[in-house]
């Protein structure tokens, strides 16, 4: 995977949400959006390139903590703009393949962004793209296709005929795409169409063969864009997590008060009882059972240890066998 660079578009303002914070550094269980798809491109190759826009002195001093690049679009005039502030940065790897993520769709699975990059790869195509389809599309770019099933276009909702409308495939906005076609093509693009901007899904068409893949999930290409979406997000990962740890042997008495961050590690046997938030980097080691209420943040919880109700944990360790009291503070 090491031919692969990740572009992440993070440049977006989110006015819908109503917040002085950029819309990335909002919070799913303890995250904040950009963390997720930072994450998934790790998986795939070190070399990642973030394009930052409103609220960057943020968002950058948060990228800072992480292995990536910067580059600034200002003013925002669309997705290829944002690709096209990229060039110098895209020169200067080696990789030949990129990968371009958006910055606000969390619920982006790594095994549908890893069968895209196969079916890419198989095909030695020019571009792919990660697809979804949906009951109702609308606000979605609709794939648009030709008697053959091969993609001809990806169309905006703006400008979608009404028979492009009933289109139920849809764009997810990830996609793989050969480097040298894509410096080539983002200096081509053109504003013509209904916002005035230059639309990075206009290369679809510059492309010699595209290829896609079906997202696993249908809401993986959930964009976050309002409060009321950011908290629909929220909910299907913490199901996700949730069932995950279940499957390894963990007990939930009721997971949909359970909130558990996605860099937690937690052994089989641990009982988890309900409104438990355990947060951050935590590891809670082997058959210990955590009460209603407890908060545990970047703590270590040793095996066959007890928490008590309402406990907060953050930052400390407790010993193997260890039984906290009821409403005990433990915070470093």
């Amino acid at each position: 995977m090491d031919t692969i660079c990740t572009i992440i578009l993070a440049a977006g303002k989110g006015t819908r949400m109503l917040s002085t914070k950029p819309k990335v550094l909002h919070e799913i269980l303890g995250q904040p959006l950009i963390w997720y798809p930072l994450a998934i491109s790790r998986h795939f190759g070190e070399d990642i390139i973030v394009v930052i826009g409103h609220g960057r002195e943020e968002v950058g001093a948060y990228l800072a903590r992480h292995r990536c690049a910067q580059v600034v679009q200002d003013p925002p005039l669309g997705t290829g703009h944002a690709v096209l502030q990229t060039r110098a940065a895209l020169e200067r790897t080696n990789a030949t393949d990129i990968l371009i993520i958006p910055g606000d769709m969390p619920l982006i699975d790594r095994v549908s962004v890893g069968g895209l990059i196969q079916a890419y790869q198989a095909q030695n195509a020019t571009m792919g793209i990660l697809t979804a389809r949906l009951d109702d599309p609308a606000g979605y770019g609709r794939i648009v296709r030709d008697a053959e099933g091969r993609i001809k276009a990806i169309v905006e909702e703006n400008d979608a005929k009404p028979g492009q409308k009933k289109i139920k495939e849809v764009n997810t906005a990830v996609y793989m795409v050969k480097k040298d076609f894509l410096l080539k093509a983002v200096g081509k693009l053109t504003p013509n169409n209904a916002k005035g901007e230059l639309y990075l899904t206009d290369i679809v068409k510059m492309a010699g063969s595209v290829v896609s893949a079906q997202a696993l999930d249908s809401h993986e290409g959930d964009g976050i864009n309002s409060r009321d979406q950011l908290a629909a997000a929220a909910a299907t990962m913490q199901q996700r997590i949730n069932t995950a740890h279940m499957r390894a042997g963990v007990t939930l008495v009721d997971p949909k008060s359970t909130y558990i961050g996605p860099l937690v590690k937690i052994a089989s046997d641990v009982e988890i009882w309900p409104g438990v938030h355990i947060l951050g980097q935590s590891n809670i080691k082997g058959r210990v059972r955590i009460m209603p209420g407890a908060w545990i943040k970047d703590a270590t919880i040793g095996p066959e240890s007890s928490v008590g109700q309402h406990c907060i944990i953050e930052g400390a360790t407790v010993s193997p066998g260890a039984a906290v009291a009821p409403h005990t503070v433990l915070a470093i």
